[in-house]
């Protein structure tokens, strides 16, 4: 996939701005200068139909020109453009001056110059043309006056370019600005990066963030934050690793030697015997693997993230589990007893997650309650919570082991029973994923214990079928 470049995008969206920019200001500069530069040459212009205005002269009744060589040739003095004038009497006829300008405009008023763009012998001319009253004649006059345009456009072009080379430098300095100063403010996450790249995967020590300026601090903090919790993580790992191994040694060893001594046995009830106890370990081993893979599913994520919620009524879940534990507890002469909720009990849940949450809660009570005791599982519908119960007549947790007993191999001392010290931290960590508090109380009398989970209630709460038997 291809990487988008912060550099590269600031200077594709900076550098057809910047131009667009200079290009509008040339074209609005060039429009100023063109009006502005206008004025000056058409006030020249006038100024040289004064000049041959000054020159008339009365003869008898006629109006003629005086404008010797000398005075034409300081009104044509640039080189760069030719001069044209002619005098145009009363009557339409040209009393001096150039032939081939345009014939005069019907509406000129005396004293009041007009100005004009025309072409002559195809040149670009600007004409202005002035009518003047000659009060020794009694008649009026029209002065033309033209001159090409080629010092109008040079003086143009060099207004534009003394206005628009600046603005460009300007601009070209402005992107090299840009780009340096972009690869300055890179510079930290390059040093960031380098710190990352020269650690081997088992470094995870925070990153520094001396030179971190305050908007790369806040992504450099984060990180320290996820190493912190990596480092926190692996070393809860690598002590589950460590506490798992030595756990699953003990009845791997014991089943081994239960199975050296059978196999040198002869008598059929030393052989049943050893069968017997290699079953129980066998059951043991095979119960501490499920709960070794459980509490491994819940720390991959998988229950953290709940990848399919559903709507489930704790009514039927609860009642088919303990349904499948019935032989458990009947084994062990113990009475298992379950109060279902007489109204809908629909949470919003991970199933799976939810069954190995229940399951460890009733087995966890089988285990620990003496023969002959009784274990109640209930579920209650309480408004705002759902809240699922596993009370039993054991010999109770004290209040200062409560909180211990959620850690992993954590077992109360004197309790006996052949726990793995697994189902309670498997309890914990199902129950936070599914956002539900986890509590023991000492059960009612005094004696036994009462785990409590109390789950938030589904956001589409639907009347289960259950509860309508159940009221039924």
């Amino acid at each position: 996939m291809k990487r988008l470049s912060i550099r590269k995008q600031l200077l594709t969206l900076l550098i057809p701005f910047l131009f667009g920019l200079w290009i509008a200001s040339a074209v609005v500069s060039f429009w100023f200068i063109s009006i502005i530069s206008g004025e000056t040459f058409d006030k020249d212009l006038i100024n040289s139909a004064d000049s041959v205005v000054g020159r008339l002269r009365v003869k008898g009744d006629k109006v003629v020109v005086d404008l010797p060589p000398a005075a034409l040739a300081i009104l044509k003095h640039d080189e760069s453009d030719k001069f044209y004038y002619c005098v145009i009497g009363s009557n339409g006829q040209r009393i001096s001056g150039d032939t081939g300008l345009p014939p005069p405009s019907d509406d000129l008023k005396v004293g009041v110059p007009k100005f004009a763009s025309e072409r002559i012998a195809e040149k670009t001319v600007r004409v202005a043309e002035i009518k003047v009253s000659v009060d020794e004649a009694d008649q009026t006059v029209i002065v033309q006056v033209a001159e090409t345009t080629n010092g109008r456009s040079r003086f143009q072009q060099k207004m534009l370019l003394s206005i628009a080379a600046p603005q460009l430098l300007v601009i070209l300095v402005g992107l090299f600005a840009v780009w340096y100063g972009i690869t300055k403010i890179l510079t930290p996450l390059r040093s960031l990066q380098q710190q990352i790249a020269d650690r081997s995967q088992l470094d995870l020590r925070a990153l520094s963030d001396g030179d971190a300026p305050q908007e790369v601090y806040p992504l450099v903090k984060t990180l320290n934050h996820l190493l912190s919790r990596l480092r926190e993580e692996i070393k809860a790992h690598q002590r589950f690793i460590a506490n798992a191994a030595h756990q699953l040694r003990t009845p791997l060893a014991g089943l081994k030697t239960y199975s050296s001594i059978g196999s040198e046995m002869t008598e059929v009830k030393d052989l049943q015997m050893i069968v017997h106890e290699l079953d129980q370990g066998i059951d043991r081993a095979s119960r501490m693997v499920a709960q070794l893979l459980a509490l491994a599913r819940t720390d991959s994520g998988e229950a953290a993230v709940i990848r399919t919620t559903s709507h489930v009524d704790l009514n039927f879940l609860v009642s088919d589990l303990v349904a499948e534990l019935i032989e458990q507890a009947i084994l062990k002469d113990l009475e298992l007893t379950y109060v279902a909720s007489t109204v809908s009990a629909t949470i919003d849940c991970e199933t799976d997650g939810l069954r190995h949450l229940i399951v460890n809660l009733v087995e966890n009570a089988l285990h620990y309650t003496p023969r002959g005791g009784r274990i109640v599982v209930e579920v209650r519908n309480e408004g705002t919570n759902i809240v699922l119960s596993v009370t039993d007549s054991g010999p109770g947790i004290p209040a200062e082991e409560r909180e211990k007993v959620f850690e992993r191999f954590y077992r109360v001392v004197g309790t006996g029973g052949n726990g793995s010290g697994l189902g309670l931290s498997i309890v914990r960590e199902v129950a936070n994923a599914h956002n539900a508090r986890v509590s023991i109380e000492t059960a009612a009398g005094g004696t036994g214990t009462v785990v409590i989970v109390e789950f938030p209630i589904a956001s589409r709460s639907q009347e289960s079928g259950f509860a309508s038997l159940v009221q039924g």
